[in-house]
């Protein structure tokens, strides 16, 4: 079931809403205060298999054996001596399942999310390993890898980020909050059907005729993938941490501007994070991190990108890029290292000089994409190809009619601006410099919803963005991180 659909809005999230709610006032009155909280977990846990199972069953069986098998082996792992290698055999069988269904082939078969789901759970494991989980219910665990605003593309929340919340006692409703959590869940529907869905179509049509793109179409499909997988990724977050928040639950922030960073490491601070902090503790830490000389330190680097490269995809493509960004982040390190170790003073913030660097950092990423993107490296070098000698032609006219949405090309008919020669390419100049506006200069949509109190304006705001959004489910697609 995808967040962007008719089913998922007027039926399951309501239904889920009352249910989780309705449960949650029925186990104060049979149970009392102090287990009020169980039957309601009970019916998030039924929800969030319904949800995951409700396009293809078949997925399910997968995700509840995965859960059944890891909770047994914490279990066991609290009871033996062996703990090593109980989560030894833990962590091969979570890879290896990944690798079987992702990897290797299964005829078509890869369960939605399973990428995510197989890091929360490697990472429960080893919490529990090192012994800051304890005797947690089945019930908490269950929800802990399931829980439905998540279960497919994250966010990759850590045990102490999420458990607590399923352990602890249960939250009455604020209704401040829940509008709050309806207005951030606006922004990202807004953000990926409006936005990325608009942007796609122009990527879309350019991988498909790269040998008829010049230099500007190039330069326009490589930026509106930038654009699409940043409004597609973190709309599902921002609507992700709504969903849990109108169920009073808190889901760790993904994204932070990314595109506003000043160098790449700045950026896998900012993009992403919550795979950047399961990389940082379950890998790059075990290998030594930091503190096994700067050789190693770097080294350890380069690998984090190259497995994130390739957790993201069995494709050599996904090897470059991941490799694109770790040769730069490693150089990124060693110039820091460097200035540090000169003991250079920072005379306080240059500002054309860190517009240079977003700008710099930012190019950089847009060429990383491309392979993030092209399904195969050697269509990756054409795309590159095309932008370096394609020619500066007119833009295609097919490729600008990707961004014409009607309700916007309707006002230009009104207003007679379709008689100007030059009509068919304006809405896609507008929305590319108004997104780039805004990816560089506005605020993301969490920290809108933090500021949102419940008034006439926000409401308002809130109301067109549900309902244009909701009226352009007729070109409903899945989510780009769906597939990873």
């Amino acid at each position: 079931m995808l967040f962007n659909s008719y089913g998922f809005l007027f039926l399951f999230l309501p239904l889920t809403f009352a249910g989780f709610w309705g449960c949650k006032w029925l186990g104060g009155k049979l149970w009392g205060e102090a287990d009020k909280g169980r039957l309601s977990l009970f019916f998030l846990l039924a929800a969030s298999f319904v949800f995951y199972g409700w396009n293809r069953p078949a997925y399910l069986p997968v995700l509840v054996c995965s859960m059944a098998i890891n909770y047994g082996l914490s279990w066991q792992m609290e009871r033996t001596v062996y703990k090593k290698q109980t989560l030894a055999v833990g962590v091969l069988f979570n890879i290896g399942a990944l690798v079987c269904f992702k990897y290797v082939g299964t005829g078509g078969f890869v369960p939605l999310g399973v990428s995510f789901f197989t890091f929360t759970q490697i990472a429960f494991l080893t919490e529990c390993y090192r012994g800051s989980i304890k005797e947690i219910r089945a019930l908490s665990y269950g929800l802990y890898v399931s829980f439905f605003p998540k279960v497919m593309q994250g966010p990759i929340a850590l045990p102490e980020e999420m458990l607590p919340q399923f352990e602890d006692s249960p939250r009455r409703a604020d209704w401040e909050r829940i509008f709050r959590c309806l207005y951030l869940f606006s922004l990202g529907l807004f953000k990926k059907v409006l936005l990325a869905d608009t942007l796609g179509k122009g990527v879309d049509f350019g991988y498909a005729n790269l040998g008829a793109l010049n230099t500007w179409d190039g330069l326009i499909v490589m930026l509106s993938y930038t654009l699409q997988l940043y409004f597609d990724f973190s709309g599902y977050c921002d609507m992700a941490m709504g969903i849990a928040g109108l169920l009073g639950f808190d889901l760790p922030l993904n994204f932070d501007s990314p595109y506003k960073a000043a160098d790449i490491m700045e950026f896998w601070k900012r993009w992403h994070i919550t795979l950047t902090c399961f990389f940082t503790r379950y890998l790059y830490i075990p290998l030594g991190g930091n503190r096994k000389g700067k050789g190693r330190t770097y080294l350890n680097c380069l690998l984090i990108f190259l497995v994130s490269g390739i957790w993201h995809g069995a494709g050599l493509q996904f090897v470059v890029w991941g490799l694109m960004h770790g040769v730069l982040y490693v150089a990124t390190r060693v110039w820091k290292d460097y200035r540090r170790g000169k003991k250079k003073e920072n005379r306080g913030e240059n500002k054309i000089l860190h517009g240079v660097c977003v700008l710099l950092t930012f190019l950089y990423v847009n060429g990383a994409w491309i392979f993030f993107r092209a399904p195969s490296v050697g269509e990756g070098l054409a795309l590159f190809k095309r932008i370096f000698s394609g020619g500066f032609g007119k833009i295609n006219w097919e490729l600008a009619g990707c961004y014409n949405l009607d309700e916007f090309w309707y006002v230009i008919k009104v207003l007679r601006i379709d008689t100007l020669p030059f009509s068919h390419y304006i809405l896609m100049v507008l929305l590319l410099v108004l997104l780039l506006l805004w990816v560089f200069f506005g605020q993301n949509a969490v920290t809108l919803a933090k500021k949102a109190k419940p008034g006439v304006w926000n409401v308002l705001v809130m109301t067109i963005l549900l309902v244009w959004s909701v009226l352009s489910f007729s070109g409903v697609s899945s989510f780009l991180y769906v597939n990873f």
